[in-house]
């Protein structure tokens, strides 16, 4: 039953420079003087992860703005010590600060490159986005393309959602504070924690809440006031309650449609009320295109 994404992926490959198939034209950018606050609105604005640093002027490609390396700023990693000794602890003056500060090294690919090029960037380097430039001298941004449009749709894929999900699931309690749920998703890669209270799933907390909670001054703290001051907030008061989950022996082709639709990138699965594992638009495209 696996004729439906072989299908697609034989239909796309076929001829060079195929990545403009499925490629986002409309390109969401910012610049490298933007400050962290900015783009994490920016971020929760558009539902993006990843948004490309280019030049004001030429669009050329600087860098990329990656929201799991925002949180590793604000106390989840390394980037953390930028706050401390540039900005002795401040938060309101770090979060001011401009992007390029904490900014990634781009991976892209180049208009005439094929979707394969992608998907093997994708699933070796554990990205969910890539920008796209015209050439490699140039390096103008001309489109990204990101998991979801090169996810593929079907009736039925023949592969379970037990097959294809994460057993072991980092969760998170209602108690926690939101820089240790920081400092958890840096260090594991994760971009959401299922929330337990009493092995029942309550609520679900994703880089999403925690960028909304950062980027639209919801935390309460004056100026001057400390990192772990403001992110003394607990993860109850910024999770989401309302969880889409999935059962085991659904076929992820539903997992597939069901991201397309709600644009969720990954889903809690549930047996028996108990959570049992995690599924990801990236399991998704792993276990498909593997």
């Amino acid at each position: 039953m696996d004729r439906g994404p072989r299908d697609f992926k034989s239909r796309v490959v076929e001829k060079e420079g195929n990545v403009m198939f499925v490629a986002e034209r409309n390109v969401v950018t910012t610049h490298p003087m933007n400050s962290i606050k900015n783009v994490a609105k920016l971020m929760k604005e558009h539902d993006f992860r990843r948004i490309p640093v280019t030049d004001a002027g030429t669009k050329r490609l600087e860098g990329l703005a990656v929201a799991i390396d925002i949180l590793d700023f604000l106390g989840g990693g390394r980037k953390y010590n930028i706050i401390l000794k540039d900005y002795n602890g401040n938060f309101l003056s770090a979060i001011n600060c401009p992007i390029s500060k904490i900014m990634a090294n781009a991976m892209y690919v180049e208009k005439k490159d094929k979707i394969d090029d992608v998907i093997e960037i994708m699933m070796n380097k554990r990205t969910s986005a890539i920008p796209i430039v015209d050439n490699i001298e140039n390096r103008k941004v001309i489109a990204i393309v990101t998991e979801r449009d090169i996810l593929p749709t079907g009736d039925e894929f023949g592969i379970s959602v037990r097959e294809s999900m994460r057993k072991k699931c980092i969760t998170s309690s209602l108690g926690m504070r939101i820089s240790d749920v920081s400092k958890i998703m840096v260090r594991n890669r994760l971009r959401r924690l299922p929330v337990i209270l009493e092995d029942r799933l309550v609520g679900i907390v994703t880089v999403f809440d925690v960028l909304k909670f950062i980027g639209y001054g919801e935390f309460k703290g004056v100026r001057g006031s400390s990192v772990e001051e403001i992110l003394d907030e607990r993860v109850e008061g910024i999770m989401e309650k309302d969880v889409v989950t999935v059962s085991p022996d659904q076929d992820i082709a539903e997992v597939s449609t069901l991201i397309k639709k709600t644009g969720y990138g990954g889903f809690p699965v549930i047996e028996d009320t108990v959570l049992i594992g995690i599924i990801t638009s990236s399991d998704v495209i792993r276990s498909i295109y593997s």
